[in-house]
């Protein structure tokens, strides 16, 4: 008995043995791989331009997901001098509890002042070595490059146009130069910026840019140039302007039951519909909200305009009409004697016979046909330099997207589509983003003065 009990131990012992030798390999097999990988770090730099300023902001990531980030070096090449600007380990970066840095958040400001740094090319350079076992211990390595360009001055910016009278929904032109290109340049009035257009004069850097002032928007508006290169430096240049105060006419429309039987059901598919609500209700929502989304459908389009001036001379009104309501007009609406809303009427209204021709109030390219809610069927066209005209209520429509016409061209019929009580046009006109009075464009003494002028003026001394 005790003879095979030895037996016993004796043959368990070699087997243990074994296994013993199996762990071994498979772990020694296992740490070979892992520690000797051989995937690189991984490295994500946050430049969005390769232009830098006197002091910029420089974020990123470096990861190693399998052994971890070892070291770090963002470094920068100007005029043959090598200066470093992070260099792990970072001050604010302390290991967790997992200690192999798999992945480290940067970030780091380049001071030209401090660093003596002058404008002109230079190089990024960043390395990163991960815990690999391989190179003989030194690990895998990434080495980055990013070439950039520090521009720490701003543009010079001038201005070229004197006499900017404007007056309160009305229009106006400024003539600058810019002393190097500038993805952004323009007015600024208020809140609204308005871009400038290059290509008139010979010149590359004049530019040219229609602004408008909102009907609302009173003599402490402040209004200036502006340009920004591509570093994000920004230039401001002041100009001597003057709002005109202009009245604007108080009107009271009288809501009937008939007319929002007849008008209401015309909008039961728009997003947002109550079809439950009573009528009034749903007046506002369409007199509100459907409003909103109908004049966003239309200043819209000023982001597609030309970068030349495709109109001449003064612009057209509808022929043998008369005006039923005025630009800006404050229009209270009124329902069983109280007042349930107000809204201001962005247009002038045009009476004529019933589905009146309507022609093109000057030159331009047709950039939208189409329903636009409570102004009906419209047709959008772009004069250039930011500046459209609208034709709304439309009964029918006779032109395309695209389509060049001419001043007195045939674009549609008058009707009484949207939210019209009859048959008539509504004329609008707007300058990038913001309606603007159309009696000025209707003013052939007033464009020589503010628009025609300015620019013969300064044509002999602009090559």
């Amino acid at each position: 008995m005790i003879f095979k009990e030895k037996n016993r131990a004796a043959g368990f012992k070699p087997g243990l043995a074994a296994i013993l030798c199996l762990v071994v390999v498979i772990g020694g097999i296992w740490l070979l791989i892992s520690k000797f990988e051989g995937e690189r770090p991984q490295v994500e730099i946050a430049l969005t331009s390769r232009f830098m300023t006197a002091n910029s902001e420089v974020s990123g990531v470096v990861s190693d997901s399998k052994s971890g980030i070892r070291r770090l070096w963002i470094g920068l090449m100007k005029d043959g001098h090598e200066t470093c600007l992070l260099e792990m380990p970072l001050a604010d970066q302390k290991p967790g509890p997992d200690r192999s840095m798999k992945r480290i958040p940067f970030k780091f400001r380049v001071n030209t002042k401090e660093l003596g740094i002058s404008d002109g090319d230079a190089k990024l350079i960043l390395t990163a070595c991960d815990n690999s076992w391989r190179n003989w211990w030194k690990g895998n390595r990434t080495y980055l490059e990013k070439e950039i360009v520090f521009d720490t001055k701003p543009p010079v910016l001038s201005i070229l146009s004197t006499m900017h009278n404007v007056s309160q929904g009305g229009a106006g032109l400024v003539i600058y130069r810019v002393s190097e290109p500038c993805a952004e340049n323009g007015v600024q009035v208020g809140e609204d910026f308005f871009p400038g257009h290059s290509g008139y004069f010979q010149d590359p850097q004049v530019y040219m840019a229609f602004f408008a002032v909102r009907h609302d928007q009173g003599a402490d508006t402040e209004i200036y140039a502006k340009a920004v290169d591509s570093a994000g430096n920004l230039s401001k240049r002041g100009f001597y302007y003057h709002i005109l105060k202009k009245r604007f006419k108080e009107d009271t429309i009288n809501l009937s039951d008939a007319f929002l039987n007849r008008k209401l059901p015309e909008f039961q598919g728009v997003e947002g519909w109550k079809a439950e609500a009573p009528p009034v209700e749903q007046f506002l929502f369409i007199n509100r909200e459907l409003r909103r989304r109908n004049n966003e459908t239309i200043l819209e389009n000023g982001k597609k305009t030309e970068p030349e001036i495709l109109w001449t001379g003064a612009f057209g009104r509808l022929p043998n009409s008369a005006p039923r309501a005025g630009f800006a007009d404050h229009r209270t609406y009124i329902y069983q004697g109280e007042k349930i809303d107000e809204a201001y009427h962005m247009g002038i209204d045009l009476a004529s016979v019933e589905h009146a021709e309507v022609p093109a109030a000057n030159a331009g390219k047709v950039v939208y046909v189409g329903d636009a809610g409570i102004y009906g069927n419209i047709v959008c066209i772009d004069h250039g330099l930011g500046l459209f005209s609208v034709y709304a209520h439309l009964s029918r429509m006779c032109v395309e997207p695209g389509a060049r016409v001419q001043k007195g061209d045939l674009i549609g019929y008058t009707g009484m589509t949207g939210l019209a009580g009859g048959d008539h046009l509504h004329f609008g006109m707007f300058i990038d983003h913001v309606f603007v009075n159309p009696l000025e464009w209707w003013d052939e003494a007033w464009i020589r003065n503010n628009v025609i002028a300015k620019i013969e003026s300064l044509q002999p001394n602009i090559h």
